[in-house]
């Protein structure tokens, strides 16, 4: 059985972030060795005082994230029969702030938003807001669909200036540059680098597509890969952004529900990717985006802390809805 120290320690926990896990607290542990100059990070953990049984719902309750986060306009889940998703997948998609989004589709704006060459000239195309909501339903199909077929490689790289910025490649950064995963779990997460090849024998993944408006009151839109597995006695998971319509480039959290001596240890870790953190100044940038991104998950996962704690107080785990 894994020591809490010990696991810890691995996950770049210090010893007095380690004693607050052990008080009982919710620790947010800063922010994670950067996998580039345009990420944003943090990590959090806390302590289960009972055995860890149906772990994985910490991590894979519902997606309704419409019921607490209220930048969350609209959601939707995709090929929830296994296939390769069909556009009655995204026929709730709907732009909120269709003025100021129909201007920037139409022009094909790679400033603000995340399109390859190909997308921007299909959008350019476009006459009227009908024209402009279709497309956007077939580009994320067309890409929800390039990504269950081929994984990270499959997913088309944004025009940035004459250049281009593959999330593909960040994604998988981010992946090599974790370090409980490969010592803990290294399946799972040769399943995650080389996805959809190397599939576990037991696992159970989901996506969906979630609309909010996060800045400057624009649509930002995602496409959301949920996956987890068993593992130890305990669960790992997975929570990627493969394609973010704006604001920024990308998104992966990795969760892990591990079982230790006298319970279970909850750790999550999540890196997101945006420009608007690199380049001149970008370590101020980094230090206090860092802060403002802990802040907020730290929130909601407390809220999860209690959750568990009730329910294994209770001994009725079958509370472990958050």
């Amino acid at each position: 059985m894994a020591l809490l120290d010990d696991i810890l320690t691995e996950a770049g926990f210090s010893a007095s972030e380690i004693a607050e896990v052990k008080a009982g607290k919710l620790c947010q542990g800063g922010s994670l060795d950067a996998a580039s100059d345009k990420e944003l990070s943090v990590k959090l953990a806390f302590h289960v005082n009972a055995p860890l049984r149906d772990a994985g719902r910490i991590f894979l309750g519902s997606p309704m994230k419409k019921e607490y986060d209220p930048n969350v306009e609209s959601l939707g889940m995709i090929a929830e029969d296994g296939g390769d998703g069909s556009l009655d997948d995204f026929k709730d998609m709907k732009l909120t702030n269709a003025k100021t989004m129909d201007k920037l589709y139409m022009k094909g704006d790679h400033s603000d938003l995340n399109l390859s060459k190909a997308e921007g000239a299909l959008f350019k195309k476009c006459k009227t807001h009908d024209e402009v909501e279709a497309q956007l339903r077939q580009v994320f199909l067309d890409r929800f669909r390039a990504y269950k077929k081929d994984g990270l490689k499959g997913i088309a790289p944004y025009v940035r200036g004459k250049k281009e910025f593959s999330p593909g490649d960040e994604l998988l950064g981010q992946l090599e540059a974790g370090k409980i995963l490969p010592k803990r779990a290294p399946d799972f997460n040769k399943y995650l680098m080389n996805y959809p090849n190397d599939k576990p024998d037991v696992f159970e993944d989901s996506f969906f597509w979630v609309n909010s408006i996060i800045d400057e009151k624009k649509d930002t839109i995602v496409l959301v890969h949920r996956c987890g597995m068993p593992h130890s006695g305990g669960y790992v998971y997975m929570e990627r952004h493969f394609y973010v319509s704006r604001s920024h480039n990308c998104l992966q959290g990795i969760g892990a529900a591990l079982p230790i001596e006298d319970g279970g240890v909850v750790l999550y870790a999540t890196r997101t990717s945006t420009d608007q953190v690199g380049g001149f100044g970008g370590a101020v940038k980094r230090g206090v985006g860092n802060q403002l991104m802990g802040g907020r998950m730290a929130a909601n996962f407390e809220r999860a802390r209690h959750v568990i704690a009730t329910a294994a107080a209770e001994k009725d785990m079958e509370k472990l809805k958050v």
